[in-house]
């Protein structure tokens, strides 16, 4: 019998294990993929990684089984069982922060310890209790997480990874995956992912050389090789290290393909040995040895012997738990071998011997045997039970609910076997597809069950799929109230139920932003009454955020009357007559007065939501409030408000680990508001930052609108252009991106304009002010209302379409006075407002107002404010506009000439973002923290220092502090 050669010495990969060991000791790393094709000894070359390690480091491993999606972060699972044998579960829970952890359901110990998990583990507090446990574990030790074969991770491990990559802060903790490129698509692309990130590292084991495979086998035989075998096995294993192992005792003519040769081991094998061989192929790597013990046909003894053979001819290795093969090639190579009828009758008995497994994950792999294996009731079974295992991992959950579906059609009974009908089983597809966010699949499997319910007899089902059906064409961009009209008219008024509330809420919002506001009212308002009557303070908080919404948005209350309109048409003909002179309080006042008081009804509903947000005690609550009470704002020009909102949500986010799900639409609103206000560079930064994480396309098309609304004003209207291009090809067609779409023709329109294509811009304004939905979207049609005003002979009357557009917030009452030329009360409105683009726009039409009657000297003091303010702005294309009618008028914008500029400091080429990150560097702080401070993400953290480093030419955090303090670059504290 010849035994699996294993080469003892390694060889070849000096430099990978450098770099492992260069990471580890690297504060700035806190991940290292390691990539490459099965054979190429990336287990190996992290198990000599971890040999060399300090005696104190902690290595946990865990192993992503072929099953994939049929058990939820196995791999992570393993790491924290290894834990609890490591640490005990007293230890253990002392590490986790609250003291009936989400962790109990992966841990039946720690459940026995600390009482179950409260329902419904939610994912993101899952995630962060793991992270609590390996962060605190590495408090005053290292800590090396290895995460085994990632190509055939399942889907919810691949999420759980992004996180942890994402916000893991404790500089003694790295993350270590190794994966095969080419073996799994969803693998790739968490990969490009996650090297976005800076303090991931790459590592790439190359095939030997020559030479190293001369290494190889002088260590395999013990003597030097003979060239002419050095040139044999090189060139057929290509340098491959199992390949030579495998052929380093083959003859000249044993075939090429490493599957025969692998298979060549196990001929010498005693029969019984073959035969558990076979067994544990089929049972996959790793397999416990509770399993293979009930799955044998062998007595104790002659399964004893049989495993001593297989690990003693290195072909298993043994652990705690149970084996592994010592490569899975070897396994792919046993099970690849085995006759169909063999698989089929070696996964019948594995099969019978999960059946009454006690461990957790055991109905996943019963209904993937039981299927593998044709018994198709047990797999039925199984796989009901796997999906009820699986709750909160809802990739996972989908499958197994999937496979119950495909099965049934195919099991007598189905029904009764699992004690439910078709629909039910549809229902709980919906129902997860629906809190995973899975659109597609949740839309199909809703059509599938709606014709199924008898809506007579059960009305709250049938509502509660429509609901579903809703949220997830919302999510889709594609939704409309329909489904949310017909589940309300399904559930009775009496008792009131939570069901209801939350359709009467998500049909008030929805009713947002198709313009029926004063139907969405009515619906928060219902809401929130149920919510109050049920004690469901979540749902009150949400309610009366969409009450504020919709009251901000209403339209039934138009902050315009009669006498309004005759004070803007005075001034239409009689610039410049307030009293007071430009900018004073005079007309015009009403329409203000009533967008304040509709502002004061919407923010007495944001006070209730806050109140309510905070009886629930719930993060994710806080931030939904913070979201549209922001859009509230930023549309009525509270910008300072908006911003501290907007604050209050990301520093929320950040402290529940929400920040990937919950920034995109508070980081648009916080362009919006910086770029209303003129600040223009940290709403730049604010955007570049944003846009190079992951986002969804309409938060990416709003910011990218930003960007382009800013650099037009500045003059670059190329970059414009090419912004509002990249932005319409990202927003849809649904209601939500409606708004987005009016902004997105606005800024082509007024790119048009600066680019002198007079036409283009016609036909923009012309197709745009068409449409029949501009009252629901009144503030974002104001602008392109006024921007419209520039261009001769436009084919609609403008004069009408003001006159019937509403005027709900004080920013829509500055940009009526701007269209009816009310000069007076547009510069009034926009300082009050402290928008300075707009105020110095206002003030150029005074000026010209000014100059027609002859009053010089206000003309001239508004120019010289507007061009003050275009060169703080850097909106040179109005500065130019400001002086050609300062020439004009032969009237002086500045007294003196200005100082002579005095040289600045060096700071290195950092930019003032980076140089805000550095301070935090020298403070001490992690990516994470920094990120938490700044209000950006931790990938975002990351890439400023690893610019910073690069700036400064230095190597670690320690060093960029040093040399801030050499250069001044920071303030020095206290």
């Amino acid at each position: 019998m010849v035994s699996l050669p294993v080469c003892g010495a390694f060889v070849g990969r000096a430099a990978e294990v450098s770099a492992l060991l260069a990471a580890y000791r690297d504060p700035a790393v806190h991940t290292v993929l390691i990539a490459g094709e099965g054979g190429l000894g990336k287990s190996r070359l992290v198990a000599e990684f971890s040999s060399r390690l300090s005696a104190d480091t902690v290595v946990l491993t865990g192993r992503c089984p072929e099953f994939g999606n049929g058990v939820p972060y196995a791999p992570f699972v393993s790491v924290l069982r290894a834990l609890v044998r490591q640490l005990g579960v007293d230890r253990l829970a002392a590490l986790l922060p609250v003291t009936r952890p989400a962790l109990a359901g992966w841990l039946p110990e720690l459940a026995a310890h600390a009482g179950p998990a409260e329902g419904e583990a939610d994912r993101i507090r899952l995630f962060g209790e793991i992270l609590t446990v390996l962060e605190q574990l590495a408090v005053g030790r290292p800590v090396v997480v290895v995460l085994e074969d990632l190509h055939w991770a399942d889907d919810s491990s691949r999420e759980l990874l992004g996180f942890l990559v994402a916000n893991s802060a404790q500089r003694d903790l790295l993350l270590v995956g190794t994966y095969r490129p080419a073996d799994s698509a969803a693998t790739r692309r968490l990969v490009a992912a996650l090297r976005r990130d800076p303090g991931v590292r790459l590592v790439v084991p190359e095939l030997l050389t020559r030479h190293e495979v001369g290494r190889q086998l002088a260590a395999l035989f013990g003597r030097e090789p003979e060239p002419g075998t050095i040139a044999r096995i090189y060139a057929r294993s290509k340098g491959n290290p199992l390949f030579v192992e495998a052929l380093s005792t083959s003859p000249e003519d044993t075939p090429a393909d490493l599957s025969e040769l692998l298979l060549g081991y196990q001929a010498g094998l005693p029969p019984e040995t073959q035969t558990l061989l076979r067994l544990a192929a089929v049972a996959g790597s790793p397999v416990r040895h509770t399993l293979l013990e009930s799955a044998t046909e062998l007595d104790q003894d002659a399964l004893h012997r049989a495993l001593r053979q297989l690990i003693d001819q290195q072909i298993l290795t043994a652990d705690d738990t149970g084996y592994e093969f010592r490569h899975i090639l070897i396994r792919d190579a046993v099970y690849d071998h085995l006759l169909p009828a063999e698989r089929k009758r070696l996964h019948a008995r594995l099969s019978h011997a999960l059946t009454g497994d006690s461990e957790s994950s055991s109905a996943g792999a019963l209904a993937y045997h039981a299927h593998a294996a044709g018994e198709l009731p047990l797999a039925l079974d199984a796989s009901w039970r796997a999906a009820a295992e699986s709750a909160g991992a809802h990739a996972e959950r989908l499958h197994h609910l999937d496979r119950v579906l495909e099965l049934w059609d195919s099991v007598p009974d189905a029904a009764g076997r699992i004690d439910v009908d078709r629909l039910q089983v549809l229902e709980q597809v919906v129902e997860t597809c629906y809190r995973g966010g899975i659109v597609e699949r949740g839309i199909e499997a809703a059509d599938e069950a709606l014709p199924l319910v008898d809506t007579d007899n059960a009305p709250e089902p049938a509502a509660r799929l429509f609901y579903c059906r809703a949220t997830l064409k919302n999510q889709s961009g594609k939704g409309s109230d329909d489904d949310l009209v017909r589940a309300s008219a399904l559930l009775p008024v009496h008792p009131p139920t939570l069901l209801r509330g939350e359709v009467l809420a998500e049909l008030a919002i929805a009713q947002v932003f198709s313009g029926n506001t004063t139907e969405a009212e009515r619906n928060a308002l219902a809401a929130a009454e149920v919510a109050e009557q049920l004690g469901a303070m979540s749902l009150a908080a949400r309610a009366y955020a969409y009450l504020g919404l919709a009251t901000a948005r209403s339209t039934s209350v138009t902050a315009r009357s009669d006498s309004a309109v005759a004070q803007f048409d005075g001034f239409a003909a009689e610039p410049g007559s307030a009293t007071g002179g430009i900018g004073q309080p005079g007309g015009g006042t009403a329409q203000r007065d009533n967008a304040l008081a509709q502002q004061d009804s919407a923010i007495a509903c944001f006070e209730k939501a806050h109140a309510a947000a905070a009886a629930a005690a719930d993060p994710q609550t806080l931030i939904a409030v913070v979201l549209w009470e922001s859009a509230v704002l930023v549309a009525a020009g509270d910008y300072a408000a908006a911003i501290a909102a907007i604050q209050q949500g990301l520093r929320a986010a950040h402290e529940t680990f929400r920040f990937a799900e919950a920034s995109p639409i508070l980081l648009v609103k916080w362009a919006q508001a910086l770029t209303a206000l003129g600040r223009w560079p940290e709403a730049l930064t604010l955007i570049d930052e944003s846009l190079t994480d992951r986002l969804p396309p309409l938060s990416k098309a709003a910011l990218l609108l930003s960007h382009a609304r800013i650099v037009l004003a500045q003059g670059d209207s190329t970059a414009a252009e090419t912004s509002a291009n990249t932005a319409a090809g990202l927003l849809s067609d649904g209601p939500w991106a409606r708004q987005y779409q009016i902004q997105l023709r606005t800024v082509q329109c007024a790119t048009a304009l600066a680019l002198g294509q007079a036409q283009r811009a016609a036909d923009i304004a012309v197709e745009t002010l068409s449409a029949d939905d501009l009252m629901a979207h009144h503030h974002e049609v104001w602008p392109l209302l006024v921007l419209a005003a520039q261009i001769d002979a436009l084919p609609i009357d403008l004069d009408s379409l003001a006159d019937s557009l509403p005027v709900t917030t004080a920013v829509d009452a500055a940009h009526r006075a701007d269209r009816a030329a009310a000069w007076s009360d547009a510069v009034s409105a926009w300082r009050a407002l402290n928008q300075p683009y707009e105020l110095a726009r206002s003030l150029l039409g005074a000026a010209e107002a000014e100059l027609a009657e002859g009053n010089r000297p206000t003309a001239r003091a508004a120019l010289r404010e507007a061009a003050t303010i275009a060169t703080d702005l850097g909106a040179t294309p109005l500065l130019a506009q400001v002086r050609q009618t300062a020439d004009r008028a032969g009237l002086t914008l500045t007294d003196q000439s200005p100082e002579p500029a005095t040289a600045s400091p060096s700071t290195f080429g950092l930019t003032p973002r980076e140089l805000d990150v550095l301070r935090l560097v020298t403070q001490g702080l992690s990516n994470r923290q920094i990120a938490a401070e700044l209000f950006i993400s931790g990938n975002t953290a990351g890439v400023h220092v690893s610019r910073i480093l690069t700036k400064l030419g230095v190597a670690t955090r320690t060093e960029a502090a040093a040399a801030a303090h050499t250069h001044q670059l920071v303030a020095s504290e206290g």
